[in-house]
């Protein structure tokens, strides 16, 4: 049988032993290598409490109890709770039993925190059902559960509780600390040694005495590995190796001076290892030979030095309750840094050597078999460091600065050539290589032991990043990221390119962009953003490689293809993934979601170190996954954790009855279910996908946020579901809840059948209406038959009245036509009278100029006979009578209306009137009624006056009034 010191060593050589390949690079990768655990730091702001704490323990479902200052903190993974004691004292002490009964203990206090079927917790006191009265118990520091017996200390006793009976046993002197140890309880007393209690007759029964303590304090008693000892740990530090069924100890180490630090817990972890809380330190990792490893190599930093407690969960996981705050340190998760601080382009392992190209320059470490490598920056090498390839038993790193050699942690450059992407060999000379730089092709050679610069080749000048040889010697595919496909040819002493094809959209592919070539299962294959192409040699052409695109999506950019024993890397869609490459029946892409997005792209990163282990580079740095979490990983219970509903702005909380329907009154407004999965605790980011059965039509898309809402449902049966994922690929079932929400008197099921009564009512009366409907139809359809002679006839005279209206119609509109024709004769007539009446009147004086002028009688009497004559045939009485009989009958009952509204017109103002209607001006009026255009004004004005109409109101308009009226 092996010690568990030899074990030890064992497992160290053979972590040194177990090698693997390089996918990239044919280099040892040793399987030892592993990064620092994660940390998630817990402040005030988090969980809103006091920042001391005391105590922890977990549930069945994974929810965690913290004993706090303030009370009980409980943090279901999503939700902080905080849960007062009846006197507001400190939670200093917690356990859960099997049933999922949590115990806490306080100042003259103890009881239960609970759950209610809302989803709220609560505490609950035991005093009152165990009848327990005594209130001098002070502070209650530990709790342990043990063959359904409950064992709280106090400095002053121990309160065993079982069933319904309690027990008090008193200290001799002070109880210090309290153990579970070999499924057996015990108890430090101060001054008087380890006392072990029989739970048969409550009796306590002395192991070690006092001064087989070396008058130490005990702080933890700690199982060792394939042993019936345990190590002791006192407070001051001192660790011993104890045999309680023998009653015997023996001082193993001192982990410090006394006086300088003070160990306050002690926990076993699952990986075999130690963990120490102390009061100054932090948290120290120790062997089981108690020796203290180097705790910055394998612990992240604390928030906190100063630690009060450590509690590890079901999961492994490890909780520090600190003097301010909480720290959780994920060991059980599969994800561990390695290196952090700087994106990551390229790794190189060999030996106990790791090498890292970074945007920040080279970084280095020969500390392998450590947890975490200590990596320090190679001096020289500031910048952009783009890929490290291994030739000839060297590491060449590509740099922007050039070339340079690495050798234990050194760094020597080649030549003073700059801008290089990477090294690649030449298959027709093992010693000479070709560096592809940012515009062409360089060749360097190992000489004499020494790395030299060649040559630039000539002939062709753009960037070569992504460069692979074909299957014939000397002719090489070049990739460009916008650019396109090139394949060049050299010549055979690799001073210039002979050739250059240059493909884009002519041969197979749409666009020229995002091209990358590698090879997988020994062919040549160009990944692009429409699938994976191979190259027809016969046709010139790119044609879609079937056998990969029927295993990664056409759809998605498949950048990066790595092949590593039976595995096939890969990058797509910014994810990264494999699959088995005999057995591509599923690709395995959510373990690391995590990274999503954060690779480099184009110049990914991805190393399997071994079957079960590979690194991942990143913008944030480089980490290391165990592939074998997946398997372990058991499925999370997805927990809905809190619903609540809101009626008229009040919120109300909903009972988790499980299976049973939840019902809700009518009016909710709005709905809320919080969701948690404190089993993925240990897991980062958790995504959640919900839907409402009834009204989503599929799963939500995943999301971090642990609450969805509803607004306004209508009435009816519900069924809520979510289901949880972490980005780690561990997944949780369905949580659901039912509930209904109750229609108004209107909607219930009662006031549809008593609508359906009512229809099949109105129905039976409608079809009895119609039926009499149709008889009286009948009887009238009869009378019709007899009236149908007389209702022809009447239809003929119908038509005969209609033939008449049809000619009145349109005899109307001869009518409308002659008087409109009429109305434009009577406004020439009347033009033509005062243009006649101008020119009579002219002529007359005209006359009588001429008259004057002339000498003979003769002609005076000539003139005067003239004039007498025009005169005679002036335009007088009965031209005007003329008038109105014409102006009448085109504008019918004008001068009726006007002399029946107004009987004091005189006849001259009945014509001035009309004339107005016809829109003649005062000039135009005053030939035909012999006045002057004074006279008109003031005739005009005097009508205004008889009519009452306002001086600023229209004459005309008020005429065509009295005509339409």
């Amino acid at each position: 049988m092996l010690s568990s010191t030899s074990k030890y060593w064992i497992t160290l050589l053979f972590s040194f032993l177990v090698i693997t390949l390089s996918p990239i690079k044919a280099q040892d990768l040793v399987s030892s290598i592993a990064g620092k655990p994660g940390i998630v730091h817990y402040t005030q702001k988090d969980f809103r409490a006091d920042q001391q704490f005391w105590a922890v323990c977990e549930d069945n479902n994974g929810i965690l109890y913290f004993g706090n200052n303030d009370g009980a903190i409980i943090f279901d993974g999503e939700t902080w709770h905080k849960v007062s004691i009846p006197n507001n004292s400190s939670i200093r002490c917690l356990a859960a039993d099997s049933l999922g009964n949590v115990y806490a203990g306080a100042f003259n206090e103890f009881g239960l925190i609970k759950k209610d079927k809302s989803g709220n917790y609560y505490y609950q006191s035991l005093f009152d059902s165990l009848k327990f009265n005594d209130s001098k118990i002070e502070n209650l520091w530990e709790v342990h559960i043990l063959r359904s017996n409950v064992i709280f200390r106090s400095f002053g006793k121990l309160i065993v509780i079982s069933g319904n009976k309690v027990t008090q046993l008193p200290s001799r002197s002070y109880f210090v600390k309290s153990f579970v140890v070999n499924d057996s309880y015990y108890v430090h007393d101060q001054k008087e040694g380890l006392y072990k209690l029989n739970l048969d007759n409550m009796q306590l029964q002395q192991s070690l005495t006092y001064a087989q303590m070396k008058q130490e304090d005990l702080i933890s008693l700690l199982p060792i590995t394939n042993s019936r000892e345990v190590l002791g740990v006192s407070k001051t530090g001192t660790i011993f190796n104890i045999d309680l069924d023998k009653g015997s100890s023996e001082l193993l180490s001192q982990i410090f001076t006394k006086g300088s630090n003070q160990v306050e817990s002690a926990i076993m972890g699952k990986d075999g290892y130690y963990y120490l809380a102390t009061l100054s330190e932090g948290i120290l990792k120790m062997d089981q030979q108690g020796h203290i490893l180097n705790n910055k190599d394998y612990l992240p930093s604390l928030q906190d030095k100063s630690v009060l407690n450590l509690y590890q969960t079901h999961q492994g996981n490890l909780w520090a309750l600190l003097n301010r705050g909480l720290d959780y340190i994920t060991f059980n998760s599969p994800i561990s840094a390695v290196f952090e601080g700087a994106s990551i382009y390229d790794v190189s392992i060999n030996e106990n050597e790791i090498y890292l190209a970074t945007n920040q320059g080279l970084f280095y470490s020969n500390s392998v078999n450590i947890q975490k490598p200590i990596f320090k920056k190679i001096p020289s090498t500031e910048g952009q460091a783009w890929s490290i390839d291994k030739h000839k038993g060297d590491l060449l790193a590509s740099h922007d600065k050039g070339i340079f050699v690495l050798q234990q942690g050194l760094a020597h450059k080649i030549g003073d050539e700059t801008g290089i992407w990477k090294t690649i060999p030449i298959s027709e000379d093992e010693n000479t290589f070709l560096a592809a730089t940012y515009s062409g092709l360089l060749v360097i050679e190992k000489k004499d032991g020494h790395w030299v610069y060649k040559n630039r080749i000539k002939g062709f000048d753009e960037s070569t990043r992504d460069i692979l040889e074909t299957e014939t010697p000397g002719t090489y595919w070049v990739c460009h990221g916008f650019k396109g496909v090139f394949r060049i040819k050299m010549d055979e002493s690799y001073t210039r390119v002979t050739s250059v094809e240059h493909f884009t959209t002519q041969n197979g592919f749409n666009y020229p962009y995002s091209i990358n070539v590698t090879r997988w299962q020994n062919q040549i294959v160009f990944t692009t953003d429409e699938g994976i192409f191979t190259y027809n040699q016969r046709s010139n052409q790119f044609e879609p490689f079937k056998a990969l695109n029927a295993i990664l999506d056409s759809t998605y950019n498949t950048r990066t293809l790595i092949e590593h024993e039976d595995k096939t890397w890969f990058i797509q869609d910014d994810e990264a993934g494999y699959f088995i490459t005999k057995y591509p029946d599923e690709l395995e892409k959510g373990y690391f979601l995590r990274f999503k997005g954060d690779f480099n792209r184009g110049m990914e990163c991805i190393v399997p170190v071994s079957e079960d282990q590979v690194m991942l580079g990143t913008k944030r740095g480089l980490y290391l996954f165990d592939l074998t979490y997946k398997d372990r990983a058991q499925e999370a219970h997805t927990m809905i954790t809190k619903a609540q509903y809101y009626k008229e702005e009040t919120q109300n909380s909903l009972t988790l009855n499980g299976d049973k329907r939840v019902v809700l009154p009518n009016g909710t407004n709005t709905l809320r279910f919080d969701f948690a999965v404190p089993q993925m605790q240990n897991d980062a980011d958790i995504q959640y996908s919900y839907k409402l059965e009834d009204v989503d039509n599929k799963w939500s898309d995943w999301t971090l946020a642990s609450y969805k809402e509803y607004a306004h449902l209508m009435p009816g049966k519900y069924t809520f579901k979510v289901k949880s994922r972490s980005l780690i690929g561990t997944k949780g079932d369905i949580a659901s809840i039912s509930f209904e929400i109750l229609p108004l008197w209107y909607q219930t099921t009662w006031a549809a059948i008593a609508y359906f009564l009512m229809a099949v009512g109105l129905t039976a009366f409608i079809i009895n209406w119609v039926k009499k409907k149709i008889a009286k139809e009948n009887a009238k359809a009869r009378a019709e038959e007899q009236k149908a002679k007389k209702l022809l006839e009447l239809e003929v005279a119908q038509l005969k009245l209609k033939a008449e209206k049809d000619k009145i119609s349109r005899d109307k509109v001869i009518l409308q036509e002659n008087i409109i024709h009429k109305s434009k004769e009577l406004a020439n007539y009347t033009m033509l009278l005062v243009k006649k009446k101008e020119i009579f009147s002219e002529i007359q004086e005209d006359i009588k100029v001429l008259r004057s002028q002339v000498k003979t009688e003769g002609s005076r009497k000539k003139l005067q006979s003239m004039y007498a004559k025009i005169n005679d045939h002036v335009i007088g009485e009965e031209y005007m009578n003329v008038f109105e009989s014409n102006f009448e009958k085109v504008h019918h009952d004008f001068f009726t209306n006007l002399k029946d509204k107004y009987p004091d017109l005189t006849q001259r103002e009945l014509r001035i009137c009309a004339f107005i209607k016809m829109n003649l001006s005062n000039k135009e009026i005053s030939p035909l009624l012999n006045i002057s255009v004074r006279g008109v004004e003031t005739a005009r004005y005097r009508i205004r006056k008889k009519l009452h109409l306002e001086h600023d109101s229209n004459f005309t308009e008020f005429l065509e009034k009295i005509v339409s009226k």
